[in-house]
């Protein structure tokens, strides 16, 4: 009897039933919060949703997100072609505000002008980033094999490119439409209140006008919207994955013209951040670096960690499950834990901000190490055949992998944590907490010169950090 129940505790506590728990875990924080967000909004005393208000500002947000999609995707190819990935991803990593900030510093008023320029200079590499990861599968030896029949570059994109990059270009369409969608800091600034989203628009619903119901419906859309998107790029993360060749051809020269687009904000921000003196805003903001540097830290450490760790250990077929925090806006994340932690008794503060900021870390670690860990899988087999054990394999194989990678991997989310004000202006309390929010915050104020010195800051951040994490996995 006794040997019985210790079997069956070792079978409870066996590597599956401590995956599936974890998995578990992992669905109520990633998509259970977010819909009793909904629910508890839409069980809220208040407004009517206004459905006519609302159904006019999802299709001139659809409209709108729609032609920059297309725009993008037009942009992404050349772009691919003629910047390498880390520098991709650092323009991606980019945050919002400051692109949206530079925007307005280049003299374009606010409005649709300012809030295309700011979208395209993130949606553009962010394409151009998923295509880069598909080219480097493409039959490169038909590509040759064309160019010596005689078919010139469009014949050769149409014939063979194009089939092979649709998948890719599909998902990179969804992925920035959705994003565009749930962009409320680039309208907020940008757009200057003549261009919404409905992520702005979720966020006056809950922090200004106090229309729960209608924030019900706007967080709900955009859940409908995320999970397919999320089952897409599990399977375009699979099959860039499976399908790295190493060759990528030869760079194109026509995107470094696409490239000087996308960092005109981020260069129009030097002057202005250096002809400012310092002054009391300079000081205000100073003083919230230390929350935010903190929170962001914490995020990104137990995002990096834990993602990594799913990206070694989970089957693909939960891919979904965890890539589902990058196709869901950060204002549903901010909306619905700002509702269940009030239902909770948990109120705004740096506790708060560091736990809406976690799925979507969690979810950038994880496609990293899955496709860093694509190019031992082989190895990794040719061990297990060999005899090597769990212990041995991940001491003298995933260790030395994916400890370089995995700190890179925690650089990206704090770069992309710092410049967070989607979940942040939930979350971090009134009068913002973060360095993000009290700029979003000072710009509407009368210090509007010190505005450009700090979004040159966001901006360099994820330059810098790019820097270290290439010299981090150089070894």
């Amino acid at each position: 009897m006794r040997g019985r129940t210790l079997h069956s505790r070792a079978v409870s506590l066996s590597p599956t039933a401590l995956a599936r728990a974890a998995n578990a875990v992992w669905w109520v924080v990633a998509f259970g919060v977010p819909l009793a967000g909904v629910v508890s909004l839409a069980a809220a005393p208040g407004a009517a949703v206004g459905g006519s208000a609302l159904l006019a500002v999802g299709a001139d947000s659809v409209a709108l997100g729609a032609a920059l999609a297309v725009v993008a995707l037009a942009l992404a190819y050349p772009l691919a072609r003629a910047v390498s990935a880390p520098w991709l991803l650092t323009c991606v990593m980019i945050a919002p505000l400051a692109r949206a900030i530079g925007a307005l510093q280049l003299g374009l008023a606010p409005g649709t002008g300012a809030f295309a320029l700011a979208r395209l200079a993130g949606d553009a590499p962010l394409a151009a980033l998923l295509l880069r990861v598909r080219l480097r599968s493409r039959p490169q030896s038909w590509l040759d094999a064309a160019a010596d029949l005689g078919a010139g570059p469009w014949r050769r994109f149409r014939a063979i490119e194009w089939p092979h990059l649709r998948p890719a270009y599909a998902v990179a369409g969804a992925l920035v439409l959705l994003l565009g969608l749930g962009d409320a800091t680039t309208a907020a600034v940008a757009g200057g209140g003549k261009r919404y989203t409905l992520a702005l628009a979720l966020r006056e619903a809950v922090l200004l006008d106090a229309h729960p119901r209608r924030a019900a419906v706007i967080a709900g859309m955009l859940i409908a919207v995320a999970v397919p998107c999320a089952w897409a790029l599990a399977r375009g993360l699979r099959e860039a994955a499976r399908g790295r060749s190493g060759r990528e051809g030869r760079p194109g020269r026509a995107g470094l013209g696409v490239l000087a687009l996308c960092v005109l904000p981020i260069a129009a921000l030097i002057g202005p951040a250096l002809a400012w003196p310092w002054s009391a805003g300079d000081e205000l903001l100073l003083s919230q670096v230390p929350a935010t540097l903190a929170s962001a830290g914490v995020a990104a450490i137990l995002g990096a960690g834990l993602g990594c760790a799913a990206g070694l250990g989970l089957p693909p077929r939960w891919g979904p499950t965890m890539l589902l925090p990058l196709a869901l806006p950060p204002a549903v994340y901010g909306a619905a834990w700002l509702t269940v932690a009030q239902r909770l008794g948990w109120g705004p503060g740096d506790g708060l901000t560091v736990v809406a900021l976690l799925p979507g870390q969690v979810a950038i670690a994880y496609a990293g190490a899955v496709l860093a860990a694509a190019d031992a899988e082989k190895l990794a087999d040719s061990a297990r055949d060999l005899g090597a054990g769990l212990a041995a394999r991940a001491r003298w194989l995933w260790w030395p992998l994916m400890a370089p990678t995995g700190v890179a991997l925690a650089l990206v989310a704090f770069a992309y944590a710092v410049g967070d004000a989607g979940a942040s202006a939930f979350t971090s309390g009134p009068g913002g907490s973060t360095l993000a929010v009290g700029l979003e915050i000072v710009g509407r104020g009368g210090e509007v010169g010190v505005v450009p010195r700090w979004a040159l800051g966001l901006a360099s951040l994820p330059l810098l950090l790019a820097g270290l994490a290439g010299l981090i996995r150089r070894p």
